[in-house]
């Protein structure tokens, strides 16, 4: 996956923080259709991009425009991880609680509970191992700064 960000900041000589515009997140919002603004930008405080660290083995300085590439397939595996993972746990849960017919309501609660363990699972995974990978790599400079 390719797509073009602006160097806002060098953290050392091979990570830098890039800020990428969200346009395609924006230009299928029907929020943004009615004039009203995007609704993913909304709830992310009204701006519609988004900033990262990536990897800068290319030494692209603070203002340049760059091409940023990220694996398509770590990017598919967080999100099936973020959005398939809770459903998928949520559903064990309730078909675990049917199984020992513990009544009406503990099927829902185990699923409930499976739920939000999934969600804090995935928390402590991003935090202890998602949030220290480069999965972003600056490999052009398309413009550097002036």
């Amino acid at each position: 996956m390719k797509t073009r960000a602006i160097v806002t900041e060098i953290i050392d000589q091979n990570i830098a923080v890039v800020s990428v515009e969200r346009r395609a997140a924006c230009d299928g919002c029907h929020k943004a259709a009615d004039g009203k603004g995007c609704s993913i930008c909304t709830l992310l405080g009204g701006k519609n991009e988004t900033r990262a660290r990536a990897l800068n083995r290319i030494g692209a300085a603070v203002g340049d425009t760059v091409e940023l590439e990220s694996r398509s397939g770590r990017i598919l595996g967080y999100a099936a991880l973020v959005f398939l993972l809770p459903v998928v746990l949520a559903m064990a849960g309730y078909a675990l609680g049917s199984a020992l017919h513990l009544g009406d309501v503990a099927p829902l609660l185990i699923a409930l509970g499976a739920f939000v363990l999934s969600l804090g699972l995935i928390a402590l995974y991003s935090k202890a191992v998602v949030s220290r990978r480069l999965d972003i790599e600056i490999v052009e400079v398309v413009r550097r700064a002036e």
